[in-house]
């Protein structure tokens, strides 16, 4: 049996103080480094913690929040019944917000359309289509 002699340090090695061999950050770079993951942590909990709590606050508050007067919509009828000429045909109905476009054609006549609020329940527009 051999003794094996204990390994002697040589120039490559650093002590406490130096890089290891082969390391690629000395001391202060590696405490930078600790430094910016630490903050960047306590970055990314804080936005979580606020994002959890504004999920908590908007659940509670059941969604009434104010809405602007230009985004509020008007109370619909329950029931509007369009009158249109003896014996039209309805081609195509559109819808947009409170109103209701109505495409229809009548025998002998143009075809036309008609704009119906579903508000007032009337009929605030004709509009005829000549075609050529």
């Amino acid at each position: 049996m051999t003794k094996s002699s204990p390994r002697q340090s040589g120039p490559d090695d650093a002590g406490p103080s130096g890089p290891a061999a082969g390391a690629l950050l000395n001391d202060e770079q590696v405490r930078w480094l600790k430094r910016a993951v630490f903050g960047m942590t306590a970055v990314l909990i804080a936005g979580l913690v606020l994002l959890i709590g504004r999920v908590i606050y908007l659940a509670r508050a059941g969604g009434t929040q104010a809405t602007p007067a230009s985004l509020a919509q008007p109370a619909l009828l329950p029931e509007i019944r369009a009158v249109l000429p003896a014996g039209a045909v309805v081609k195509a109905i559109s819808a947009t917000g409170s109103r209701v476009v109505i495409l229809h054609a009548s025998p002998g006549r143009q075809d036309e359309l008609s704009v119906l609020d579903l508000v007032s329940g009337t009929i605030v527009s004709h509009v005829g289509i000549d075609t050529k």
